[in-house]
């Protein structure tokens, strides 16, 4: 049996080093969960903060074409079947139904304005 050559030794060594980050990055949260209770509280304190928040859409309050919806959603997971309000801009580009559910990664404007910066369909 032939021993693996030095170079081949370090082209493993630096695949593996790669995956082990890769894999690492793919298990991390992705950010910190909405406060639904801060926010009803306090939206203005939130302001400027970037949250992840999986709801369920309640209803299509308002769209403009070339705006966006606005939409009435319930954060999964919360007792209190609160609904909040949240934006999302047409640039998004993103086929919305009612009790669809989906992780949205939210940041908190002027407002208590929730905007939608990026979906996910669970």
């Amino acid at each position: 049996m032939t021993r693996p050559r030095p170079a081949s030794r370090r082209l493993t060594v630096t695949a593996l080093a790669l995956l082990t980050v890769f894999a690492s990055g793919c298990t991390r949260q992705r950010g910190e969960v909405f406060p639904v209770n801060a926010y009803l509280e306090s939206p203005d304190n939130l302001q400027g903060n970037r949250y992840v928040l999986s709801a369920e859409i309640d209803a299509q309050l308002e769209w403009r074409e070339g705006v966006g919806r606005l939409l009435s959603v319930r954060a999964l997971g919360d007792a209190s079947d609160v609904r909040l309000p949240v934006f999302i801009a047409d640039s998004l580009q993103a086929n919305l139904m009612v009790a669809q559910r989906y992780e949205l990664t939210l940041t908190v404007r002027r407002g208590g304005l929730l905007y939608v910066t990026a979906l996910r369909k669970l």
